[in-house]
């Protein structure tokens, strides 16, 4: 059937309209509009375009679809690796959730407690093609929260509830269908650091750590992002290889952050969370999820209070996930090692941590151009000397209260202590 697309459809290409028109045509659409709008603002998707679909069935009905589209241009699909990306989330929503749901169900997981994720309407891996149609969360009143405002305790334990879930099944394949999960790891890309982007990576992290220093007076500071920076490069794809494939790794969402959890809300308060955007899935241990979580999106005074309640949490329901399987979390995964990790990957959590807050604590009209970073330069629009006061002092403070969470924790010692292998 033919449809009639209006509005926002730049960046689009006849075999991705095709693509949608098929899917439509599946859910029984015998309209002829097809609205589309871009979702989000400058800053908000770096890894692909992303659109809101809109159709009205004759019942008078709405139906909403979120698309996601890969870039055409060789260059910028290059820089971003965008063939990776969309492989992965593609993985991800096709063949790893549908399967995860399958084994819950299997094993009489309550309805409450099996894992949630948008519906995924329909993919294309087509090179250059790729697109991916999910369910439009908005219709379920989910909502995305302000990137640049801390979470509070409430909506951390609901993210760490639900990271439990998702890292106690990989747990599950292992003992279960370990070949399934094998397969699964093999398939999932880091996308971020591989053999084709490594050196981009690196140059990428030293540049934007070494500008971040020019904001900091004191030494101490200075020096730890010095200390961090050296490891990042040294030592955290040798801690990565150590582990890929451990009997402690599992497939980890990859991009935790405020931008990419939907929550539904009562009287301002955060009721539940569902994960979005699954293009950095990959093997690691759970941990880095944790870091990249809590590193990137919570504030000093927070994880003063709760962080230790937050592990013991997190760990408390990893067992409880893993008891609907008959597996427990003193075998799978003990909190000896669980905690050992916490400190191991400490550092390049916190490295990783200062370029998420770069970029996640900036205005709109700040937000930078990543399609333009070649691995040679730091973008001025990446600089931070192109920020406004108020962003520079917001990031400041925020990099300063997670260097001294984690002295506090013990992740960090000091620079003039630390070796680099």
């Amino acid at each position: 059937m033919s449809y009639n697309f209006i509005g926002e459809v730049e960046n689009i290409n006849t075999s991705q309209f095709e693509f949608i028109s098929k899917v439509l045509n599946e859910q029984g659409y015998k309209g002829t509009d097809v609205n589309i709008q871009n979702v989000g603002k400058k800053g908000d998707n770096y890894g692909s375009r992303v659109k809101r679909i809109e159709v009205t069935f004759e019942d008078g009905k709405e139906f909403k679809m979120i698309i996601k589209i890969a870039p055409e241009d060789s260059i910028i699909r290059d820089q971003i690796n965008a063939n990776d990306l969309f492989k992965n989330e593609i993985t991800i929503f096709n063949k790893l959730l549908p399967k995860l749901r399958e084994i819950q169900v299997k094993y009489g997981v309550p309805d409450e407690d099996i894992f949630k994720y948008p519906i995924c309407y329909g993919t294309n891996d087509e090179l250059s093609n790729e697109i991916i149609l999910l369910e439009d969360l908005k219709m379920r009143n989910f909502e995305m929260l302000d990137k640049t405002t801390p979470l509070s305790n409430q909506a951390v334990k609901l993210i760490l509830k639900d990271l439990a879930n998702f890292h106690s099944l990989s747990f599950v394949l292992r003992n279960k269908e370990p070949e399934l999960l094998k397969n699964f790891m093999d398939t999932l890309v880091n996308a971020m650091i591989n053999e084709k982007t490594i050196a981009q990576t690196q140059m990428f992290f030293e540049y934007t750590l070494n500008d971040l220093k020019t904001i900091f007076d004191n030494d101490r500071y200075k020096n730890v992002i010095t200390d961090v920076t050296q490891y990042l490069i040294k030592g955290w794809m040798k801690l990565m290889n150590t582990d890929a494939g451990s009997k402690y790794s599992v497939i980890q969402h990859g991009d935790l952050w405020t931008n990419n959890i939907m929550f539904q809300m009562q009287e301002d308060q955060p009721m539940d969370c569902i994960f979005i955007d699954y293009q950095l899935s990959r093997d690691s241990l759970p941990v880095s999820d944790i870091h990249y979580l809590l590193f990137s999106c919570t504030d000093y005074q927070t994880r003063s209070k709760h962080y230790h309640e937050w592990m013991d949490y997190y760990h408390s329901e990893l067992d409880r996930y893993l008891s609907y399987f008959d597996l427990k979390v003193n075998y799978v995964y003990p909190r000896d090692k669980f905690d050992a990790d916490l400190k191991r990957y400490g550092k390049p959590g916190l490295g990783i941590a200062f370029v998420m807050v770069n970029i996640a604590l900036r205005q709109t009209q700040e937000a930078p151009d990543l399609t333009n970073i070649d691995g040679t330069n730091l973008p001025d629009t990446l600089k931070v000397r192109s920020l406004m006061d108020k962003t520079v002092t917001s990031i400041k403070e925020r990099i300063e209260g997670l260097i001294e969470s984690c002295f506090e924790l013990g992740y960090l010692t000091e620079p003039s202590k630390a070796t680099f292998k």
